[in-house]
């Protein structure tokens, strides 16, 4: 059967890319980033980066590598014009956003003379035309695509995805986006080129070896052009090493800086917020003010007590080693939640989907094949290039099924005023996600006001009253793309009882929602249904500005905690989190907290330096996550409790949040073993404390308040 691709020329570059990102686990070559500024590059190759940006190739016609130094030479022709340049890893840009993307050799230009005098040190090395360069990606793509007709798959590489089937004639096909595929073609996993070095290398092998090519080192003609194209990739077949080579330096893009249209959103906000709500929902507007003081007072108050009499204290306890007995009783624990909380347990699964990869397209899927309704809650909207995907998305299906939305004003503001790592050069946001929501669509949006601080910083999206997800992803290009984080995703009569918490924050968020709120509660009655065979307990805890469920329920199961504690968190801003963690570790508890390289808060950043330091003091283990972890989780002798909530009084007392605890053995050993082994695995361990200065002080004291 002849094999048949159906591509239009944009996805065939693309999927080229897609298809030569390739890495081996161990493989990362080390070196000085050194970015040559536009207006000092080489005339020649601004020449060649030129032709590439016009959609023209370049072509490529001797190669050298030098084994010793790493340096890769090559002669190539551009508009008429014979090229020489050299790269090596001191012209390595990292562009390692996140730990398993691949770095890209920038070629400088360099004179014929100079080329000469270098490749006499250097081994020649075969060349790859382009045309077997796409033989090696249909190649590729055949082998990774299911052979059951209709039956998809996601590629994805840095931040591009496309997916992947065949149809009834068995023939390829290739769709650029989730939200664009069909939806009668089920996905059935998502794949990460980068991460898959090994086994696409042995695929690579295979194929040259086919073709008689049994050399150790080629390098080939990718034939790709445009903005940041690598028309050349060297290979090397003993480690299965790419090295991606481009003209022109990589630049991050931003989004542009429009002050008028931002100080805009800014006033209208807080004239929502506070003249708005003052007159819509006075009573809520005035006990979030009362709340707010309280809390506030009281929480400086404790934190002054605990820094000057309870942590010296401390200091004269040896740390004892590690407890080896069973842990807390969690049926015992279950009970006192019950009793404390007056909840119970919603029978249901859940089932984690760690990163972008495994979150987005599966959430996607079901939210575009929905048949009654989709129920979405989220803190930040973006309007980046992904989150507008999905608006389309979600503007799409609002004609057919119903669409409701709450986003938080204040979040989805705030996000829209800074750039994420690594934006499209030519990406224009729309100047408000909120309209572009609206327009030309049925979507039923609610934009959450932040009387005295106070914000809707849960995530949850509802399918059908079947299926949620709930965890700490947003929307946006950084979650999809950028960031390590974490989502659940939900089934069983625990959904309804999800649905039934969406369904009060949105009747208190409607038009006199002091009076549309309290109605709801007193006419509608939860009903979730019988528990399935395989359905475990899940119980629903939250953060209001009244109710402290997630603070509490944590803050005493660290108190109980026999055995070991691990907490996943970008914030750790509450002293008295902190201090109740020493003191489990000074009885013999297993203490460890894993925490991000770099936040996207400063203050925050500067504030983790004394907790860290604090923590590791009195034995307690640290992890610092490479790059940004915005996973919010933790493990308290098996009782595993996780969700929107991090660990700052914004989370613990002042804004909605919504976390899942479960104690099933099945479901608590996976988040040990795929996000908390598997990033204490990525993450340097802290051997001794960081430099701190009085600025990380403030910075603490400070955000004990945020």
């Amino acid at each position: 059967m002849t094999r048949c691709i159906s591509i239009s020329k944009t996805l065939r570059q693309g999927l080229l890319a897609v298809s030569l990102v390739l890495l081996a686990s161990c493989s990362y070559i080390t070196g000085k980033q050194e970015i040559v500024p536009e207006d000092t590059q080489p005339a020649d190759l601004v020449t060649a980066d030129q032709v590439l940006r016009a959609g023209e190739t370049v072509e490529l016609i001797e190669a050298w590598w030098n084994r010793d130094t790493a340096g890769i030479y090559l002669e190539f022709e551009a508009d008429g014009k014979l090229l020489y340049g050299k790269t090596d890893d001191y012209d390595k840009q990292d562009l390692a956003v996140q730990y398993d993307w691949v770095d890209v050799f920038y070629m400088e230009a360099t004179d014929p003379q100079v080329y000469e005098e270098r490749t006499r040190s250097a081994a020649r090395i075969r060349v790859i035309p382009e045309e077997t360069t796409q033989e090696l990606r249909l190649y590729l793509v055949d082998t990774l695509t299911p052979r059951k007709p209709n039956t998809g798959i996601l590629l994805n590489s840095r931040d591009r995805e496309y997916f992947t089937y065949r149809n009834e004639a068995g023939e390829v096909q290739i769709v650029q986006g989730m939200v664009n595929k069909p939806r009668e073609v089920p996905l059935t996993a998502s794949y990460r080129f980068e991460t898959l070095g090994e086994t696409l290398g042995t695929l690579i092998e295979a194929f040259l070896y086919e073709r008689g090519i049994d050399d150790d080192a080629v390098i080939f003609d990718t034939g790709e052009t445009g903005a940041y194209a690598r028309p050349f990739a060297l290979f090397t077949q003993h480690d299965d090493v790419w090295r991606f080579i481009s003209l022109e330096p990589f630049t991050f893009g931003s989004m542009p800086n429009r002050p008028l249209t931002s100080a805009g959103k800014t006033t209208w906000n807080v004239a929502r917020s506070y003249w708005w709500e003052f007159w819509n929902r006075p009573v809520s507007f005035f006990a979030r003010l009362g709340f707010f003081v309280g809390d506030t007072a009281w929480d400086i108050g404790q934190g002054i007590s605990i820094r000057l009499f309870r942590f010296p204290d401390l200091d004269d306890i040896e740390i004892p080693p590690l407890n080896t007995g069973p842990g807390m009783d969690l049926d015992e624990w279950n009970e006192v939640l019950d009793r404390k909380y007056g909840k119970t347990m919603y029978p249901g699964t859940a089932r984690l989907r760690i990163g972008g990869d495994q979150f987005f397209p599966f959430a996607i899927q079901t939210v575009m094949n929905a048949k009654k309704s989709v129920k979405l809650r989220t803190y930040i909207f973006d309007n980046d290039d992904f989150a507008v995907q999905i608006a389309d998305g979600l503007k799409a299906i609002s004609k057919q099924i119903e669409v409701k939305m709450m986003v938080d004003g204040l979040g989805t503001q705030m996000a829209q005023s800074a750039a994420p790592g690594m934006m499209p050069q030519d990406y224009s946001p729309p100047i408000g996600i909120t309209t572009y929501l609206e327009k030309d669509s049925n979507i039923d949006l609610r934009v959450l006001t932040n009387p005295w601080f106070t914000g809707d910083h849960s995530k949850t999206t509802i399918v059908d009253s079947e299926i949620a997800f709930v965890g700490g992803m947003n929307i946006g290009r950084e979650y999809r793309w950028e960031w390590h984080d974490l989502m659940m995703e939900l089934t069983g009569p625990v959904v309804k009882a999800i649905e039934y918490e969406f369904d009060k924050a949105w009747a208190h968020a409607a038009l006199v929602g002091d009076l549309v709120y309290p109605t709801f509660l007193a006419s509608t009655e939860l009903e979730t249904g019988p528990a399935r065979e395989g359905d475990y307990g899940v119980r629903i805890l939250t953060t209001l500005p009244r109710e402290s469920e997630v603070y509490r329920a944590q803050l005493n199961a660290i108190k109980r905690a026999e055995k070991y504690i691990w907490i996943q968190n970008a914030y750790f801003a509450s002293t008295m989190v902190l201090y109740e963690l020493v003191k489990a570790r000074l009885r013999g508890v297993d203490v460890r907290v894993i925490l991000p390289m770099g936040g996207n808060h400063g203050i925050m950043n500067k504030a983790n330096v004394p907790a860290a330091n604090t923590l590791l003091a009195y034995g307690a283990r640290v992890f610092i996550y490479p790059g940004m972890s915005h996973v919010k989780a933790g493990i308290y002798d098996g009782w595993a409790c996780l969700g929107s909530a991090n660990f700052d009084k914004l989370s613990f007392r002042v804004n909605k949040e919504l976390n899942l605890a479960i104690t099933d053995p099945v479901f608590v050993n996976d988040l040990k073993q795929q996000v908390f082994e598997e990033d204490m695995n990525r993450a340097v361990e802290m051997l001794e404390p960081l430099p701190e200065n009085w600025g990380n002080t403030w910075a603490s004291i400070v955000s004990s308040q945020l």
